[in-house]
């Protein structure tokens, strides 16, 4: 007999059993310690400023703000608005390196990293935080261009957030959850860090998939049709609704690009190991 065959179809004690412990998992991402962020938050921002000259406030940017982050999963993303510096006037990677320096100097046990847009900061308890300069501005804020080494063109981050949160709004706020549980299942089955999706790139590609959703709104046949619709709309560009950059998969090229290719491949890679599951044994063997 063929070993290829399809599995059978999943009975409505099976799917009990699934969403249920979907719903557990969830809450294992959700208990994440909210006092340690702000803690690291505090200690870049004394870090950061300098007399009274950088007084730099923090606004969240980025999964925390979304209320899409999966501790150990997504960055903690920040904007470190440096309007009262003499680094306005200065080229972004000034900024960037000034950022860098400050935090190694404040944390000198501690991995800091920079590149093109952001300072990378990775505490001992595992939490991964990154802090992009910005110049605000009356309608939203300015952040470094590496492809000019200049600051950009007014972008607004709030944009972004609000089309989410709409599109949650619309599905009973279930697109949040699923977009946590597919970071989640990107972790496990995309194991080369080179094909990792950014998290960004997740949350738009989620905007997509369930803009005209009607099917059913249980978590495990919403999380099957993230997938599925994945498989396609990933091959495409998406526009960048912050207007940070011309599109918001920017990293993966153009169209039907070969890297666009390997992520397709992936998200069906997920659908299929998704799908097959039957069991709350199942989903431990895949979600870990």
């Amino acid at each position: 007999m063929s070993s290829n065959r399809a599995p059978a179809p999943i009975t409505q004690a099976q799917r009990n059993e699934i969403n249920g412990w979907l719903r557990e998992k969830l809450k294992e991402y959700n208990d994440r310690d909210h006092a340690a962020i702000n803690r690291h938050i505090k200690t870049l921002r004394e870090a950061l400023e300098y007399g009274t000259d950088d007084v730099i406030p923090t606004l969240f940017g980025g999964s925390v703000h979304k209320h899409t982050y999966v501790d150990g999963l997504s960055d903690v993303d920040v904007l470190m608005v440096i309007n009262n510096s003499k680094l306005t006037s200065q080229a972004p990677k000034n900024a960037i390196e000034y950022m860098r320096a400050q935090v190694r100097r404040r944390l000198p046990k501690t991995k800091v990293s920079s590149g093109d847009l952001a300072v990378t900061v990775k505490f001992a308890d595992g939490m991964e935080i990154q802090i992009l300069p910005a110049i605000r501005r009356k309608t939203g804020v300015r952040i470094a261009d590496p492809t000019r080494n200049q600051w950009s063109n007014v972008i607004y981050p709030d944009r972004f957030a609000a089309k989410l949160t709409k599109v949650n709004q619309a599905k009973g706020g279930r697109v949040i959850p699923v977009i946590k549980l597919a970071k989640g299942l990107a972790a496990r089955v995309i194991r080369n860090d080179g094909e990792k999706i950014q998290g960004y790139h997740m949350e738009s590609i989620a905007i997509q998939a369930f803009r005209n959703y009607q099917k059913k709104t249980d978590l495990r046949s919403m999380l099957i049709h993230f997938c599925e619709s994945a498989t396609e709309i990933v091959l495409e560009p998406i526009k960048d609704s912050s207007e940070q950059t011309v599109n918001a998969d920017e990293y993966m090229k153009g169209a039907r690009s070969p890297k666009r290719a390997r992520a397709s491949k992936n998200f069906r890679k997920m659908l299929n190991r998704f799908s097959a599951c039957r069991s709350r044994r199942d989903l431990e063997r895949l979600f870990g």
